[in-house]
């Protein structure tokens, strides 16, 4: 999972807080509080939530039912993050699966810790693109040319190999195209990110017109449709692989 995805946050200490972390589960397993569970985790930077059932909590582990998509995506990434009211602050955790078993929908998780969700604060579902998809972002005399990475109707994130002295909130226009129409929108820059390997990843906010906004929501939509398809054949590919992992055992 991300790290911009979330914040971890010490309310006492690492032990006690999972302690206290592990006795909410507890206390919902046995009734006297209500099972709110959901999941988070993001598959291309779309949000997969889904609520979730307690099966069994042991002394550091809680063993959960939960929905496949889910399953398949913890198992990838190894870890999620739980929401539930009942957590201290309304914060959120952060946790480890210990086990995954997306035949099943059964996930056991430990290595808990209190976190801040971030990516909760976005205004807009972000999507991932893959492959070549140019953007130049342009002020004054001053253009800064790369290829997306990411993009929500409200801002927009790509690489770029050469990123001139800028400052926060600086405006501009960003150009690029989706689906062979041309786009121009206004923008702000909003900050940079170096990366090891030389280049940087720039992020800018968006003002699309009503026309843009309507382009680039069909994009996103798109890409949420082509998502949906990948868990869908990763679970056709996980159940092949259980059904042969079965046959050779049989």
């Amino acid at each position: 999972m991300r790290k911009d995805a979330y914040n971890l946050v010490t309310v006492n200490d690492g032990k006690s807080d999972s302690a206290a972390i592990v006795n909410v589960f507890s206390e919902m397993a046995a009734g006297r509080l209500k099972c709110d569970i959901k999941l988070l985790n993001y598959y291309d930077e779309v949000p997969v939530s889904y609520s979730s059932k307690i099966a069994a909590v042991e002394s550091d582990s809680v063993k959960l039912s939960i929905h496949e998509h889910q399953a398949l995506i913890i198992k990838n990434d190894n870890s999620t993050l739980v929401k539930s009211s009942h957590f201290h602050n309304q914060l959120g955790v952060h946790c480890y699966a210990a086990y995954v078993n997306v035949a099943k929908k059964i996930v056991i998780l430990h290595n808990f810790a209190y976190a801040q969700i971030r990516a909760e604060r976005r205004e807009a579902v972000r999507v991932k693109v893959y492959g070549k998809l140019p953007v130049t972002f342009y002020y004054d005399n001053i253009t800064i040319s790369g290829n997306i990475i990411d993009i929500s109707g409200n801002g927009v994130s790509f690489n770029s190999e050469h990123v001139p002295a800028i400052t926060d909130d600086q405006p501009g226009m960003l150009r690029f195209t989706l689906n062979g129409i041309p786009i121009e929108v206004s923008g702000s820059y909003v900050r940079t990110i170096n990366q090891s390997n030389g280049e940087y990843i720039c992020m800018l906010q968006m003002k699309p017109d009503r026309k843009s906004d309507t382009l680039i929501g069909h994009f996103v939509y798109q890409r949420q449709v082509e998502i949906i398809m990948q868990l869908k054949e990763g679970l056709v590919m996980e159940q092949t692989e259980a059904d042969l992992e079965a046959g050779m055992t049989a």
